[in-house]
């Protein structure tokens, strides 16, 4: 069997899609031996280079595509839609360009074989309802914390009976990058040494960042805005790490940021533009305690959030935030096991080659959840 990889792999033009394309390249000596699998990419950015691309070559069996997310939704519906009209027998999968549990290109499900997504939400029944911002996350913050989403959505129609079709694939941290550095014999050693004898210096870490400037009153940014002020009040009696910084405006380097997280016993993991995000698998990777709004609610593979297991969820409005920190500070021995837990599960995905099961299942569609 052979596939086709539309998308892009420039991780300067998006890291995200070149970060959810990396493990095709690592693991293709085990698509091609299991399957059997065999694939070739082309290197696209824009909906123009993706119809000019296609129109010259002959389609193998399985086409995966992504296009990027800044394309507009209705011109991306009708080429999908053409393109399964001239290809009826083609297994179409449609790797969705969104961060969100929810896109702007549901309007594409019924033209293609899967929706995947990086996170999903668990119950499918719930693609169908209406959010105020085209998401749980948002519908909430608005309609419960009264903040303003001044016109931000994403969201388009889910077609009753279409909703089956979106499906939880991987997520950005099965990147080269993140599993080289999770996979280190000196990082996995050292990590586990120092969960497990050495006192961590830093309680709480918790750097993020706030978007862009322009954007500083957006959901996005009064939400890790709140976290930030609400982890405040422990700095009297608690070592913290955490800061707050605009795109263009960094306080913190990367290698400040790696350092900190490396030497903290809790890292502080608000939502980003959608649920899971880089901080949490950066956290299972070293072996500090993640402690983040629930997310329950969602699917996402590596799966590192069973709670009170690999991860500690606390309420969407983190009123029990600092509660639950001073807590497992006074705990540590139920945060280190939590956290040795949510490292071995990060691992056991790459060591079972989770990925490879999903493409398997995918292409042959058997792919059921």
């Amino acid at each position: 069997m052979h596939a086709l990889l539309i998308g892009n792999i420039d991780k300067h033009l998006d890291d995200i899609s070149s970060a959810l394309f990396d493990p095709f390249f690592y693991e293709r000596t085990t698509l091609a031996q299991s399957i059997p699998l065999t694939f070739e990419h082309l290197q696209t950015f824009t909906l123009d280079d993706i119809q000019a691309t296609l129109t010259q070559r002959r389609l193998p069996e399985v086409l995966f595509l992504r296009p990027d997310w800044r394309e507009d939704p209705s011109q991306v519906v009708d080429f999908v839609a053409t393109l399964r009209q001239q290809h009826p027998q083609l297994r179409l999968l449609f790797l969705d360009p969104w961060d969100q549990t929810t896109s702007r290109y549901f309007g594409v499900l019924p033209h293609v074989d899967i929706l995947w997504k990086c996170q999903r939400l668990k119950d499918r029944a719930a693609y169908l309802k209406t959010y105020a911002g085209g998401h749980p996350i948002t519908d909430y913050f608005a309609n419960t914390l009264n903040y303003e989403l001044d016109k931000w959505n994403v969201s388009s129609v889910v077609e009753p009976g279409y909703e089956n079709r979106i499906e939880a694939g991987w997520n950005f941290a099965i990147s080269k990058k993140y599993r080289r550095q999770l996979l280190s014999p000196v990082n996995h050693y050292y990590s586990r040494y120092y969960n497990r004898h050495t006192k961590r210096p830093i309680d709480i870490f918790c750097h993020l960042s706030l978007g862009n400037l322009d954007d500083r009153n957006s959901w996005y940014a009064q939400h890790r805005k709140h976290c930030l002020a609400t982890l405040e009040p422990l700095q009297s009696t608690r070592r913290l790490a955490i800061s707050g910084d605009y795109f263009g405006q960094r306080t913190v380097s990367s290698r400040q940021y790696q350092r900190d997280i490396r030497n903290s016993k809790i890292v502080v993991s608000p939502f980003g533009w959608g649920e899971a995000t880089w901080r949490d698998y950066e956290a299972a990777c070293h072996r500090c305690l993640l402690i983040k709004p629930s997310i329950e609610h969602i699917y996402t593979q590596p799966d590192i959030f069973s709670p009170g297991e690999t991860y500690v969820p606390v309420r969407w409005d983190l009123a029990d935030l600092t509660d639950t920190c001073e807590y497992y500070l006074q705990h540590p021995d139920e945060a280190r096991q939590i956290a040795e837990n949510a490292h071995n599960a990060y691992r056991r995905y790459f060591a079972e080659k989770q990925f490879v099961k999903t493409i398997r299942d995918a292409v042959t569609g058997s792919l059921t959840r």
